[in-house]
């Protein structure tokens, strides 16, 4: 067996125990068990599984299984973001942004969308677009703003709620003014 393939078997070994994880959160062909779900999202964590990283978060956040610590929750959720997580990214650029946060750094939240934003996550485009928008964590700019709430919807026209969002508070207003109605 070469290093690549031992690798790839170490990354199937983790993802494994995620879901045995996901199991036990969950009830789905075991009893139902938050505190044995975190043991085995743990386990996968360490080992490198970044969706193990992202449950425990989550765990820490809502007090699955374990007691509630958002620091703990933060630092996990900081390492699925290090891994190249684009959802971590997004969720931890919107927890730094947040004003109520221990970890309140909106500089530091703009750093996050815009990685998000830059591996193509419509959210993380929307969400700069606003901080653009309300000068938060970076200059204002209109303009940015504009062009990063365009990327969004362009990204994901799918996405009806921010679709309507960019269309009715972004578009429609920036036409007016630019028709000068």
């Amino acid at each position: 067996m070469n290093e690549r393939e031992f690798a790839e078997l170490k990354t199937k070994a983790a993802e494994t125990l995620c879901q045995i994880g996901r199991c036990y959160e969950t009830g789905d062909g075991v009893g139902k068990d938050g505190a044995e779900a975190v043991r085995w999202y743990r386990m996968a964590a360490e080992h490198g599984c970044v969706q193990a990283m992202i449950e425990l978060g989550k765990c820490y956040t809502f007090g699955i299984g374990v007691r509630r610590n958002r620091a703990t929750a933060f630092r996990w959720l900081r390492k699925a973001a290090e891994q190249g997580h684009v959802m971590a990214m997004l969720l931890l650029g919107k927890r730094y942004l947040c004003e109520f946060d221990a970890e309140y750094d909106p500089r530091e939240g703009v750093k996050w969308l815009r990685r998000a934003a830059d591996h193509g996550d419509a959210r993380g485009m929307f969400e700069l677009g606003e901080c653009y928008e309300n000068g938060t964590g970076v200059k204002k700019d209109p303009d940015a703003a504009y062009l990063w709430f365009c990327r969004a919807a362009l990204a994901a026209p799918e996405d009806e709620e921010m679709y309507r969002r960019v269309q009715n508070q972004i578009f429609e207003p920036r036409l007016k003014e630019v028709l000068g109605r």
